[in-house]
């Protein structure tokens, strides 16, 4: 089966490094996003041309975004789409002012800034130090005009709910103590589809992938199974 690791934002597809091992018996395809163009219709647009036939798309945040976009854009080509930490509505509009200061603090401190004001959300509790400086050094290496981009394209996104409510297979991956987006709003997405089912992972944050790697393996190789 072939499957799209999409990252999520300030990252890239070395976030994905766990899952990579762990399914190297698939075909695994991990795009770079910022690469792709200005926009999540432009992303899943790159996205589809670069993976052949019909594939699974994981999304972690940002990430998920594009799966929604590819969702909405071409169901065909799907066999299953995963959001992880991720929603299918569009920006809400009180949430502007916050994408404009992001924007001027990667302006001004790249990704070093950027992370400095995310991190606090990222991650539960608990998390190794290894792990937290791990990730710290993949934010802070990215191109500013990339994080950019990708701050207007997240605030400017359309909403999927209808495309990834309509059918398609669906899993919704959620850490229980995730501040940005909450495991009641990924469990509400699985509930309006007639063929999603949503998984709250204990202990854990924003990006579950990363942080429970195990128990994110463990969901996304059963679901992988139901196909």
């Amino acid at each position: 089966m072939k499957i799209a690791f999409l990252h999520a934002l300030p990252f890239d597809g070395r976030m994905w490094a766990p899952q990579i091992e762990a399914f190297a018996d698939h075909e695994t395809h991990v795009p770079s996003l910022y690469g792709l163009g200005s926009s999540f219709d432009e992303w899943a647009l790159g996205v589809l041309q670069s993976v052949p036939g019909r594939f699974v798309a994981v999304g972690a945040s940002m990430g998920g975004y594009t799966a929604c976009a590819i969702a909405r854009l071409a169901p065909e080509r799907l066999e299953g789409l995963v959001l992880a930490g991720s929603r299918a509505d569009a920006d809400p509009p009180e949430r502007a002012p916050l994408r404009e200061e992001w924007i001027g603090i990667v302006r001004e401190q790249g990704g070093e800034g950027l992370w400095n004001v995310q991190a606090k959300d990222f991650f539960a509790p608990g998390m190794s130090s290894e792990l937290f400086e791990h990730a710290h050094r993949i934010a802070a290496e990215q191109d500013p005009e990339d994080l950019v981009r990708a701050i207007v394209a997240i605030r400017d996104r359309p909403d999927s709910t209808e495309a990834v409510t309509g059918g398609l297979p669906l899993l919704v991956v959620a850490g229980d103590a995730d501040p940005l987006i909450p495991p009641e709003v990924g469990q509400a997405l699985a509930d309006a589809s007639p063929n999603a089912r949503a998984e709250i992972v204990e202990g854990c944050g924003h990006i579950p992938n990363l942080e429970r790697p195990d128990a994110f393996n463990r969901i996304l190789t059963t679901f992988l199974g139901s196909l």
